[in-house]
């Protein structure tokens, strides 16, 4: 279904939530949406600030993005400097489209930085600093277990991150949503386009792999069917590490991908991170935790609670798609990027899938692409991916 299917004859559509899409749906926001927040005195200061070489200034890591990003301390007072490639819309991660979700995000009053200045001039956006500890920090080299005292906060804040999700997806503050995400959705195509990125990348960029036909009519066939599942609003890119926790709340970050996708996109996304080895119980009470969070919101806005077995159908399909981009993801990050850090989550990736998913239906359904993911766990694909990191000196996670 084309964004174009989901309006009806007058040209208004409705999300699932009941909020209304406006007729005239663009793809960029305006920069006039700056000025819905005001501007301060003491905001001053920031025009004229950013120079990449001032000593006030330190270049902090900023993971997979093309952002650059720098911390300012003032006396007491600590800003974060974001700078992006271009002061233009349209582009992945673009800045009219990370202030276009900020202004709404704030609006159902989802916990985000605060902007306290926008310098076009130098494509900066500053904001206000959530400090260093992500979401899983306090989970060291353990694997996440509820049941270890010493993970009972973590777990908490998860908790926390999960409801987060069912405010964005079933919002008290209902209206236009006059946001970039209003317009871009998880359809066949975009679903399709990030499972030939792994093709692309891992399999012949990377392993210079043949791709079986088989492989390709089963991911078409996945692709088809998770773009049929309900849309609801998506982070898009919602793991542990875009999850910052500030005065012990959580906080969102790296929003400006966000589009229109299944329930369980983000839930996926951040119980089967790559970056974080669970223990099987406490990724299972998670998921159910969720579960209820939803059913509970349904049942608020007059909907049918998703059943048990939609509810395990999605969870297994868009987690399947979700980790294969993942992959694709980290081979494109060491290739293209130069990122060789990131080839060391592929091998927890694959066993994630596996241990996720080659017990239930999935296999049946998709046996090419678990001959694949067996072959890279075990096989000659794996042995050649290993070979790989070793000449690298890649550990693994």
């Amino acid at each position: 279904m084309t964004a174009l299917d989901r309006h009806d004859s007058s040209g208004v559509g409705q999300l699932p939530n009941g909020a209304v899409l406006p007729p005239q749906a663009q793809d960029e926001v305006k920069t006039s949406v700056v000025d819905s927040t005001p501007m301060h005195p003491q905001d001053l200061r920031f025009v004229g600030l950013f120079d990449p070489r001032s000593p006030r200034l330190q270049l902090i890591a900023g993971d997979a993005s093309d952002r650059k990003f720098f911390r300012c301390r003032e006396g007491d007072a600590s800003f974060i400097c974001m700078q992006f490639p271009s002061w233009r819309g349209g582009y992945g991660g673009d800045p009219l489209s990370w202030l276009g979700m900020h202004h709404v995000l704030e609006q159902w009053r989802l916990p985000v930085p605060a902007v306290v200045h926008v310098d076009e001039s130098n494509a900066c956006i500053w904001t206000t600093d959530l400090g260093d500890h992500f979401l899983n920090r306090d989970l060291g080299s353990l694997p996440f277990d509820a049941r270890r005292p010493e993970h009972h906060k973590t777990f908490t804040q998860y908790q926390e991150a999960l409801k987060l999700l069912i405010a964005a997806q079933y919002p008290m503050v209902h209206g236009e949503l006059q946001h970039p995400a209003r317009n871009r959705f998880f359809d066949q195509e975009k679903l399709l386009f990030e499972l030939n990125f792994f093709c692309e990348h891992f399999l012949q960029g990377l392993l210079e792999s043949e791709i079986p036909e088989s492989l390709r009519q089963e991911w078409l066939g996945l692709a088809t069917e998770i773009a049929k599942f309900e849309p609801v609003l998506c982070h898009r890119d919602y793991h542990a590490r875009n999850l910052m926790v500030c005065n012990d709340a959580v906080h969102w970050i790296d929003f400006q991908d966000a589009r229109l996708g299944p329930h369980l996109y983000d839930v996926v996304s951040l119980l089967r991170d790559s970056y974080v080895r669970f223990h099987p119980d406490t990724r299972e009470q998670l998921f159910q935790d969720y579960f209820g969070y939803l059913n509970q919101a349904r049942v608020a806005n007059g909907k049918d609670p998703m059943t048990a077995a939609g509810f395990h159908r999605e969870r297994l399909m868009v987690g399947l798609q979700r980790n294969i981009k993942a992959l694709g993801s980290f081979a494109y990050l060491f290739r293209i990027k130069g990122k060789k850090v990131y080839l060391s989550f592929v091998c927890h990736t694959v066993d994630l899938i596996l241990a996720e998913s080659k017990a239930s239906e999935m296999a049946v359904r998709y046996p090419a692409t678990f001959r694949l993911l067996d072959a890279l766990a075990s096989g000659k694909e794996g042995d050649r991916f290993r070979a790989l990191t070793a000449q690298q000196g890649i550990d693994h996670f």
